[in-house]
């Protein structure tokens, strides 16, 4: 019986030796990580602006935190390159670890330190999960002569589903820990709610905070959560092998990739798209739980209600990426944009009265969520199979850049205003992405009329070779 030796190099050797065969459970054993982890991390960040309220910490942490994403997106290709897809992600764990550890002392010294470690690590870290996908659907594709998109969207939906498990696992955690809070006193008598809370007007939100203790026992089981992410990917996961772009490309043009692949049109059409896949997070994981949850019904809801759209997200990358085949992108895409629009309409004109009204939102805000990251990733590897490193980090790049901004503008801005804000963004992101969509198809349909030319023309000219050497 051959044992699994542990692979602690930086890069594998041989495509054939380490996919081939593998590609599903390869895939089964990155989507754990990522589940283990981001229990912990997805629960403390839909908590931050609940949790440390004084002085704006956990909104300006994340600001902090998404800002350095920006940096980090920009050198993941370098950092790749340098130290390989699997010490990336052994890196990103470790760093996680550490933040979710400073959580225990909060401040702005603690805090705000790892947010930035955790930003500086996270553009190589989601740059290299598009990585592997990619390069295990290209593998598994050409082994099964199946069509590459069908492919990717298959891994990518089997990613999501499991790594979206951990929006359920953390937050049903943290609404069951912090249950165990007395809640006497609830601070709501003359706050708004809803889009209309404002942070510097003198209803703002404030949040009663659970006991310290309480928050050490959550703190402590997500510690073990990340402690188990970071064994599982030592020991498991595979090194992926250099790809044809990280060869040729130098040490000085992998830096300045991130910026040059913005020459691409397809790029520059894509950017409005990565920008609202941040903004709706930001305002799921900011303005929804605080201004909606939190200022309604509590903090000890909060976990529940994000617990609802976590389950509901998992059933949507089930169901859609394997609606995919059938349908297309074009169709998901559509029907994404405008379920986040009709979300974020209701949310503008609704208050906060009746909590079940949340859980349907939650349940409803899942769905396009089953389309956002997975279907894109499998965008960006099937129209840029030569340069995905690039692209992948300008797509996490983007989103740190529209993070950031909307973390930095939650303690200024009214909620209505970023609702706002929101359906403008989605508003041009639809449509930049129909006409690309429109373009990429006029090319392939002109593509393969040259290349029937070409065949027929090919076919003519040997036939007159034929004839001429009969002739002669």
């Amino acid at each position: 019986m051959q044992t699994r030796k542990v692979n602690f190099k930086c890069f594998g050797e041989n495509d054939d030796k380490d996919l081939v065969g593998n590609e599903i459970r390869n895939t089964i054993t990155l989507s754990l990580t990522f589940a283990l982890a981001f229990t912990s991390y997805i629960s403390i960040q839909t908590l931050q602006s609940s949790l440390n309220q004084k002085a704006g910490l956990g909104v300006t942490s994340l600001a902090c935190l998404y800002a350095f994403v920006i940096v980090s997106s920009a050198c993941a290709p370098t950092v790749i390159k340098l130290i390989g897809g699997k010490l990336s992600l052994v890196a990103a764990w470790t760093v996680h670890t550490i933040y979710i550890a400073s959580n225990f002392y909060p401040t702005f010294a603690t805090l705000i330190t790892s947010s930035i470690l955790l930003g500086l690590i996270t553009g190589s870290l989601w740059t290299s999960q598009g990585l592997f996908l990619s390069t295990n659907g290209a593998s598994l594709a050409r082994t099964k002569h199946q069509d590459l998109h069908a492919v990717l969207s298959k891994l990518n939906g089997l990613f999501f589903t499991i790594h979206k498990t951990s929006h359920v696992t953390g937050n049903i955690i943290s609404s069951l820990v912090l249950n165990r809070n007395s809640y006497d006193e609830f601070e709501n008598t003359t706050k708004l709610c809803g889009a209309m809370d404002c942070p510097l007007s003198v209803n703002a939100t404030k949040i009663v905070e659970p006991d310290d203790q309480v928050v050490y026992i959550l703190l402590g089981i997500y510690l073990v959560f990340d402690l188990i992410a970071l064994l599982v990917t030592v020991l498991f996961i595979s090194p992926l092998p250099r790809s044809k772009w990280n060869e040729k490309k130098s040490l000085k043009s992998s830096v300045s990739s991130c910026f040059s692949a913005l020459g691409d049109y397809k790029v520059l059409m894509l950017l409005p798209l990565f920008g609202f896949m941040a903004m709706e997070q930001a305002v799921l994981w900011a303005d929804f739980t605080k201004s909606f949850i939190s200022c309604s019904f509590g903090i000890q809801n909060v976990g529940f209600i994000i617990g609802t759209y976590g389950a509901s997200t998992v059933i949507s990358n089930i169901v859609l990426s394997r609606l995919a085949r059938f349908t297309g992108r074009h169709f998901l895409y559509v029907l994404a944009f405008t379920l986040n629009m009709a979300i974020f309409a209701a949310l503008y004109l609704w208050t906060p009265d009746q909590e079940y009204y949340l859980y349907i939102i939650a349940a409803l805000w899942g769905i396009p969520e089953g389309v956002w990251q997975a279907q894109t990733n499998a965008l960006i590897a099937f129209l840029f199979p030569d340069k995905k490193e690039p692209v992948f980090a300008n797509l996490h790049c983007w989103k740190g850049i529209c993070l950031t901004a909307s973390f930095i503008t939650s303690n200024y801005l009214c909620t209505s205003s970023k609702l706002l804000m929101a359906i403008v963004l989605c508003s041009v992101a639809l449509t930049l992405y129909i006409i690309l969509e429109i373009i990429v198809k006029l090319k392939k349909k002109g593509g393969t009329v040259m290349k029937i030319e070409i065949e027929i023309t090919e076919k003519e000219l040997g036939k007159t070779q034929s004839q001429s050497l009969m002739q002669f």
